[in-house]
């Protein structure tokens, strides 16, 4: 009996360790994924960093809009994690308010479609979108290729990078592409616990498994969101209508396919305390009007996610261990 007793004990001893062992090779794991060295690039345009830096000027040049009057860091500012502190932005050429909210470009590269509906497959033809729309830099290409082919600070960086004589439309969405792609988020609290630099205090740890039973399924660590499109209950009776070319159908819109309808692109949780207002629309101002709608306001529907079928109920208390765990997401004073 006593020889059964250690064996038992002696067993539950490896387990633990083994489980141990493994949690922390998957932090590790974890931990090194989000680099600049694993930043996934088509063939045609692998990551360089004079492209990168190429891509920069341009990300920040007026003269790509219609009058010269924005750039696309005017609606994709680093202080606000690359995109925008207003609901639905008025910064375009004809100042007229969009129709969704400026996305946070962090870690975009990983993502398996852009834009809130995967309406762009690659980060070169996502460039186009903002480029041309008539609400936004309104641009005619050919025109910008003559502005930035008569330019001699472009005409000697494509030249440089590229090697070659003429920029064409190509080249442009290339840089531009690439250095959207080198928007990283990595230097995080969460990143820091990760490599074992930081201990996450008692209300961070709390606030980590609230998450992980609530929040993780859609914003899946390390990237805190699946890419993937869920209907998170906002809306209920106007996801089906074909007005305003069908922009209420989210992913619908895109997949012509009605079970789509009323789903968008599940956004990163990292830097989420510079990233608001929330949702694509930017209905919520603060954390709290989100946990308010997980709570009480989820609208039930065709497309409703089956994970939202059960309401979030978040307690005082909850909200403010869950909020210390999501400000471990933040990265201040950081460029990028």
């Amino acid at each position: 009996m006593e020889r059964h007793y250690w064996s038992v004990i002696t067993l539950l001893i490896c387990s633990i360790y083994l489980e141990a062992c493994d949690s922390s090779f998957k932090e590790e794991t974890q931990a090194s994924v989000i680099s600049y060295q694993n930043i996934p690039a088509p063939e045609r345009n692998k990551m360089n960093a004079e492209k990168v830096a190429l891509g920069k000027m341009l990300f920040n040049e007026t003269i790509l809009s219609k009058d010269s009057s924005i750039a696309c860091v005017h609606c994709h500012e680093p202080q606000y994690a690359n995109g925008e502190n207003v609901a639905l932005s008025t910064k375009g050429v004809s100042h007229k308010k969009l129709q969704r909210n400026s996305p946070a470009l962090i870690n975009v590269a990983w993502a398996k479609g852009w834009f809130w509906d995967g309406g762009a497959k690659n980060i070169e033809s996502l460039i186009f979108g903002p480029l041309t729309h008539e609400d936004e830099m309104n641009a005619d290409l050919k025109e910008i290729l003559v502005r930035l082919n008569q330019t001699p600070i472009y005409k000697a960086a494509f030249r440089k990078t590229f090697d070659i004589e003429e920029i064409k439309s190509a080249h442009l969405a290339r840089a531009l592409a690439q250095y959207v792609r080198s928007l990283l988020s990595n230097q995080t609290k969460y990143d820091a616990h990760l490599k074992g630099n930081y201990q996450f205090t008692k209300n961070e740890q709390s606030g980590l498994e609230i998450f992980k039973r609530h929040c993780q399924q859609c914003h899946t660590p390390p990237f805190f969101t699946d890419f993937d499109y869920h209907n998170n209950g906002l809306d209920k009776d106007d996801f089906f209508t074909d007005l305003n070319e069908g922009m209420s159908k989210g992913r619908g819109r895109i997949s012509r396919n009605k079970k789509d309808n009323g789903k968008y692109k599940t956004p990163t949780l990292r830097y989420l305390n510079t990233s608001s207002p929330y949702m694509h629309d930017g209905r919520f101002a603060t954390l709290d009007e989100v946990f308010d709608h997980y709570t009480t306001t989820i609208l039930k529907s065709e497309t409703l996610d089956s994970l939202l079928y059960q309401r979030i109920t978040l307690t005082k208390e909850d909200r403010l261990m869950l909020k210390a765990f999501l400000h471990t997401l933040d990265q201040p004073n950081s460029e990028i």
